[in-house]
């Protein structure tokens, strides 16, 4: 699938990028721009190609072909490749790499005195910017003396002291704890905000994407599956591969038996001979035609039990299906349960009060899916395919590789 999204802006704009490591394709004709002040994310599995873009960028791999520009000014290009420190981009890594023998500040300096700021202005821009990032109080003391959220921070505040056009962040919070994490992406997003920098940012970790990005970019072998903002992806994936790896998702395949003016109707036997869904149509979406073949997705979220008390239903109304449980996790807030239905196995999140017996092992139940928590893509063929027979599921923060 290729995505062709490319404007000429003062923003970055990448061409037909192909990117190679040895003989393996890492890249496959990428398109792809960016608007100043816009904070976009590469998301995807190990292999994606995800951090070889972002090494393209930033001049640090050189690519096969394709051209690269920022601001209108070509970085790579037929016959033109600009050197990493002549880019205007600055990078955070994975690592922080701050300079061990150097204090807080000597490190946000360090860019500052290499584009020969008097030292008394790159003193105060530096304490600026450690104001900017919440570490002033520690400007003195050794980076490496410092938590790891500190160091991520101090890398951060290093990366926009020289004001560059471009910051390129590459998997900058895995190394931190989940709560750490959460704080981090937090502070990262308001800093972006107050200061309008342009970020393009790499992670394998859904919740960061969806939490932070203007847009999101998702990829997988090298190619760009789906582009939209956090919603659109999680609500309008367009293919199996980004209706699974952006959260959890059940995908279950159906033929379109009737369009009408608010929803239209699908009929699904792999759930049951009985399965009909109404599915409503979103504003101004694109809507399939009687006889189309596509898949239904919903999210665990987006089921529940119609009567948790009761035994399954004996004659289903639209939008039901009887399912047996199979497994079921309690994990404080609500459980996660898994369904057998027809051909498939389920998975639904049910929030339950102090007052509420969950069900037995085995219990027989009608779950219940509205047609506004039910969306669809077109299918590429017309037989179920076998990912989509036994859907997988991915949780926040897995990397599927």
């Amino acid at each position: 699938m290729k995505h062709k999204e490319v404007n000429m802006n003062d923003g970055l704009a990448v061409t037909g990028l192909v990117a190679n490591y040895g003989t393996t394709r890492a890249v496959s004709e990428l398109d792809l721009s960016i608007d100043r002040s816009e904070f976009v994310t590469l998301l995807g599995p190990s292999g994606c190609g995800k951090t070889t873009t972002l090494r393209c960028v930033a001049g640090l791999h050189t690519p096969r072909s394709g051209e690269i520009t920022l601001g209108g000014k070509p970085l790579y290009a037929p016959e033109v490749n600009i050197p990493p420190h002549k880019r205007d981009i600055n990078m955070v890594f994975q690592s922080y790499a701050v300079w061990p023998h150097m204090t807080t500040r000597e490190n946000v300096m360090y860019g500052l005195k290499a584009k020969k700021m008097q030292k008394a202005k790159a003193r105060a821009k530096a304490q600026d910017m450690l104001e900017l990032v919440g570490l002033a109080e520690f400007a003195d003391r050794h980076a490496t003396d410092l938590s790891g959220g500190q160091q991520q921070r101090v890398a951060l505040a290093r990366a926009l002291a020289t004001e560059p056009s471009l910051v390129l962040m590459d998997e900058p919070l895995s190394n931190l704890d989940a709560q750490l994490r959460a704080r981090m992406r937090d502070e990262i997003r308001q800093i972006q905000r107050r200061t309008g920098i342009t970020v393009l940012y790499v992670t394998h970790d859904q919740s960061e994407a969806l939490s932070m990005s203007d847009r999101v970019v998702v990829m997988n072998q090298g190619r760009i599956q789906q582009i939209g903002d956090p919603w659109a992806l999680y609500h309008r994936p367009e293919n199996a591969f980004v209706a699974t790896f952006v959260g959890d998702a059940n995908l279950v395949p159906g033929v379109v038996t009737e369009v009408g003016g608010d929803s239209f109707t699908v009929r699904v036997p792999t759930l049951g001979q009985e399965a009909v869904f109404d599915i409503a149509r979103a504003v101004a979406a694109d809507c399939p035609a009687p006889g189309e073949a596509i898949s239904v997705v919903f999210r665990p979220e987006w089921a529940r039990v119609s009567r948790e008390d009761a035994p399954a239903a004996t004659s289903l109304a639209r939008n039901e299906i009887n399912a047996r449980l199979v497994s079921s996790e309690f994990l404080g807030d609500h459980f996660e349960r898994t369904y057998e239905a027809g051909e498939h196995r389920l998975r639904v999140l049910a929030v339950t009060g102090p007052t509420s017996r969950p069900p037995e092992m085995g219990a027989e139940q009608t779950l219940l899916i509205t047609p506004e928590n039910l969306t669809w893509f077109r299918r590429e063929d017309t037989a179920p395919r076998e990912d989509e027979m036994v859907p997988v599921a991915s949780g926040a923060g897995q990397d599927r590789s």
